[in-house]
């Protein structure tokens, strides 16, 4: 049984980063604000593991502009 989770993606031993994933499972999209309160995370936390998740391509972020 130990061989299932030994070819895991790097990306995802981290218990945010998967909190992160399972979010956007099963919402289309989420502000950076709300997925911050719903992890309890701090923003800087929460930036740098989407950095890695946009840097490994599991992630890709839009920023919204108001007018």
């Amino acid at each position: 049984m130990k061989g299932l989770i030994t070819n895991l993606n790097k990306a995802f031993e981290n218990r945010i980063r998967l909190g992160i994933m399972s979010v956007l499972m099963v919402n289309e999209w989420v502000d950076f604000n709300t997925l911050k309160d719903t992890l309890d995370v701090t923003d800087g936390n929460l930036a740098s593991h989407l950095n890695a998740l946009e840097k490994n391509k599991i992630y890709r972020s839009e920023k919204i502009v108001y007018r």
